[in-house]
């Protein structure tokens, strides 16, 4: 079992979120000017590369004792800072303890069906090659449909359409928000790369990926969690990165039916249902938007019924559809323009929209001029928990780079808390599972989802209890007024659990 006494990233983290990397190289040289040995001058790379043992002696000693000298220093300086700055709650009670709870996980794994994987590669390739066929036949010739150089110079030069644009190198732009307003214009060509993308992104990321490590693992994979990576405090995942498997495509599922579990076990998915709009609600006060949640209406139909001033019962799916992008997106500071783009609609209606649901929950547009004035002053903003987000470029002269900034100013203590309240949770359950007082093993996290192995036999007291730690966690250490609700489902994969 893994115990951390303390960590220099983590300090760093908790201080300085925003403003550094938080690895020894980085921050020997931001605190001291000080440049470490690199690890690969060491050991060579490529064909030369050796291994550690067989490093000189005296060039072993001095890269060893220059990095526990380091560390030395930066836990001196740090832990100092701590003690005077915000942070200290969200690296002493969330993420130091998280290290023991990720080493768990990330050692349990979890189990891949590695004939069902191959299938699906086959699968994918027979499809993507017949969407090449289709795209060389639009495009008159063959081409490397993975270049964006060669694939700018068919679309905009050689099947002549309009409105490419330019980017620095010189080349046309053709990344994934081009293809899709061309896709919108009627353009074939256009939808059938984004589908090609799609499933060769799928094919070399996950369905070969996967088979890849599973064989060398005993049919598991284990993804590497990253502590210190993100401005909000949510975790990353990477070798494999776990949490960016498209689920709203049916690509995307097959692939989540690849994990599996162990017979006589199950998966079990827990999910936070909708706790940033929750948060939201919460952070900004506002009375309308607690309400309905008290009263476990529909958030997405309450909203519609107070902006289209109808009552619930006579609402139709497509006011409903507008009311929730308008509920996600003002939580990322959607502007007008965005809006109508996603709803279809014209710039004006679009802020018409907003500025009725401004009218109906005026605490949340206070929270986000609120945020924004505190951020330009302070440069950061906060969690409920004080994690501090630093925003730096908040007063920057460029409007885009401000602009980003400001969503940030908004968005990051609302998803920053949902990431610090799941991080609580998983500690507890570790707690519970290390005490014997669960049978059950944490597989992964993603995002505001926690995926567990469980004993067949005991799957309604785990469900039980697992979501009462994660529904009731956060009450332990603030007031909370909006309760928070989880969700769960579960089968022999992840795809069925979810």
């Amino acid at each position: 079992n893994l115990t951390s006494i303390a960590d220099t990233m983590l300090l760093s983290y908790a201080i300085d979120n925003g403003i550094t990397k938080h690895n020894m190289d980085d921050l020997a040289y931001l605190h001291f000017n000080h440049s470490n040995i690199k690890f690969k001058d060491l050991v060579g790379s490529g064909k030369k590369e050796i291994t550690f043992d067989f490093v000189e002696i005296s060039k072993a000693l001095d890269y060893a004792a220059e990095d526990a000298l380091i560390t030395l220093k930066l836990y001196n300086l740090l832990n100092n800072r701590i003690k005077n700055e915000k942070g200290n709650f969200v690296y002493s009670e969330i993420d130091l303890p998280l290290i023991n709870v990720l080493s768990s996980i990330e050692k349990n794994g979890i189990k891949v069906d590695t004939k069902y994987l191959n299938q699906l590669s086959e699968e994918f390739q027979k499809d993507s090659s017949a969407l090449e066929k289709k795209i060389y036949k639009l495009a008159g010739k063959n081409f490397n449909i993975g270049s964006p150089k060669q694939l700018g110079e068919i679309l905009f030069i050689d099947l002549n359409i309009k409105g490419g644009k330019k980017t620095k190198s010189g080349t046309f732009s053709t990344d994934s928000s081009t293809l899709s307003t061309l896709s919108e214009k009627g353009y074939e060509i256009a939808s059938l790369i984004l589908d090609w993308r799609e499933l060769t992104k799928l094919k070399s990321t996950y369905t070969d990926a996967l088979q890849n490590q599973a064989t060398k693992n005993n049919s598991r994979v284990h993804t590497s969690y990253g502590v210190a990576n993100t401005l909000t405090g949510r975790l990353s995942s990477n070798d494999p990165n776990l949490q960016n498997i498209p689920i709203r495509t049916s690509n995307g599922r097959k692939i989540r039916k690849a994990f599996i579990c162990d017979p006589n076990k199950l998966l079990i998915s827990f999910d936070y249902s909708q706790i940033e709009l929750r948060l939201a609600a919460e952070i900004s006060g506002d009375s309308n938007f607690i309400k309905a949640f008290k009263n476990n209406e529909d958030i997405h139909s309450s909203t519609a019924s107070q902006i289209f001033n109808i009552k619930i019962d006579k609402l139709d799916a497509e006011m409903r559809r507008k009311a929730k992008a308008i509920n996600f997106g003002i939580l990322y500071g959607i502007s007008p323009y965005g809006l109508a783009k996603q709803l279809g609609v014209t710039n004006t209606e679009a802020k018409n929209y907003i500025e009725d649901y401004f009218n109906k929950y005026p605490n949340i547009k206070n929270y986000m001029d609120e945020q924004i004035q505190f951020a330009k002053t302070n440069l950061y903003v906060e969690t409920i928990f004080g994690r501090k987000c630093n925003i730096k470029s908040i007063n920057d002269k460029n409007f885009s780079v401000r602009g980003f900034a400001e969503r940030q100013a908004i968005n990051a203590p609302i998803q920053g808390t949902a990431a610090d309240i799941i991080k609580l949770a998983m500690i507890e359950i570790h707690k519970m599972i290390n005490n014997n007082e669960l049978n059950a093993k944490i597989l992964l996290q993603v995002h505001d989802e926690l995926i567990f192995e469980i004993d067949k036999s005991n799957k309604d007291t785990s469900i039980e209890r697992i979501k009462d730690v994660m529904e009731n966690i956060h009450l332990d250490f603030k007031d909370f007024e909006v309760p928070l609700l989880v969700d769960y489902g579960f089968g022999n994969n992840w795809g069925e659990a979810h």
